[in-house]
């Protein structure tokens, strides 16, 4: 029984496709697993007292909008597709041949 050499090339693509994949999915999870798109901006309610220093007259509602992005689920997804064309080229670059 003989043992077959495994080439670097082959464990160092495979390990960054499992890298993709983990930063794909572990950005899509910090920016709160969004099941929705991308977004660009998002929108923040303040209250605010409807006259100055008594709130207990009532309040009212702003909306300000915050530019920031928020990762959607095509991050994890896209992170998988690309994951798995470097694991397939992992495949075809280091084929061994039957001798």
């Amino acid at each position: 029984m003989s043992v077959r050499p495994v080439h670097i090339g082959l464990i160092a693509l495979r390990a960054l496709s499992l890298l993709i994949l983990c930063f794909g999915v572990g950005l899509w999870w910090y920016h709160g697993a969004q099941p929705g798109l991308w977004k660009t901006s998002v929108e923040n309610r303040v209250e605010l007292p409807i006259i100055e220093g008594m709130p207990e007259l009532g309040t009212q509602e702003q909306i300000v909008w915050e530019n920031r992005f928020v990762a959607g689920i095509e991050t994890p997804i896209l992170a998988l597709v690309l994951a798995l064309f470097v694991w397939s080229l992992s495949f075809l670059c280091f084929r061994q041949t039957n001798p």
